[in-house]
This record gives structure tokens, C-alpha cells and sequence, in this order.
């Protein structure tokens, strides 16, 4: 009897489980809306550390997000008007770095690299202060 039951049971999970494909594709071409206004690309042919420091100067409050040995970053976060944000990102290594930060859709910029080719490493600073409007 168990055998019957489990069967029934099997049978109406299978069937339960399938249906038809409404011929609806996944479009890959789509654009993921932003999930910030501020976005940062980073890309290095080697592993880097980053700080990206939003800061209050009136309040003296302030956020950090950070990681170390990564060789990309693609990072969204919206920050609060009047704010300044500042970007680091170093390298121990001589590596080819490129940098793209936006703001609304607005590249900012441009973001300048310093060591490449040196012994010393490869990285970069940048400072922004978010507009009040």
C-alpha cells in the first residue's frame, strides 16, 4: 500500500511540477537598473585593495566600505547630499588600473592612476563633493 501511495504521490509532483513555456525569453541586453547614484568600476590585471570614505565635514560623520586582494569592483551606493566621497585604491603591484566613477549617469573625473611602471605599485585618489541639489 505504502508503494501505491508513494507512486500517486510521485506521479502528481511530476505532473504538478511541469508546465508550458509561455515563449517568453530572457532579454541578456537589459540594462539592471542602478541601484545607487554613484557607481565605481575598478579593473586591474592584479589584486587591490580599496576605501571608498563618504564623509559628513559638518558633523564629522562618516561610512567606509572596503576590501582588499580583489581584481574588480563594480560597486552602486547613493550618497547623501552635501557629502564628500573619496576613493582609494592601491596596488603592491606594477599593474595596469582603470578607474570610472558616475554620478547620475555623469562620468566624473578623470580619474588619474600614479606608479604605473614604477616599482612602488599602481593606484589612485579621488575626491568628490556630492551638490545639494
Amino acid at each position: 500500500m505504502k508503494k501505491h501511495y508513494l507512486s500517486i504521490l510521485l506521479l502528481l509532483f511530476i505532473l504538478g511540477g511541469c508546465k508550458k513555456n509561455s515563449g517568453n525569453q530572457i532579454d541578456n541586453n537589459i540594462t539592471p537598473a542602478a541601484n545607487g547614484t554613484m557607481h565605481v568600476v575598478v579593473n586591474s590585471d592584479h589584486t587591490f585593495s580599496y576605501n571608498i570614505t563618504e564623509s559628513n565635514t559638518s558633523t564629522g560623520d562618516f561610512g567606509t566600505k572596503d576590501d582588499y586582494n580583489i581584481s574588480k569592483l563594480d560597486y552602486y551606493f547613493t550618497p547623501k547630499p552635501g557629502n564628500t566621497v573619496t576613493i582609494e585604491c592601491e596596488s603592491d603591484y606594477t599593474s595596469n588600473m582603470t578607474a570610472t566613477v558616475t554620478y547620475k549617469g555623469t562620468t566624473l573625473g578623470p580619474i588619474t592612476t600614479h606608479g604605473n611602471g614604477s616599482s612602488q605599485g599602481t593606484g589612485f585618489e579621488f575626491t568628490y563633493v556630492v551638490p545639494n541639489n
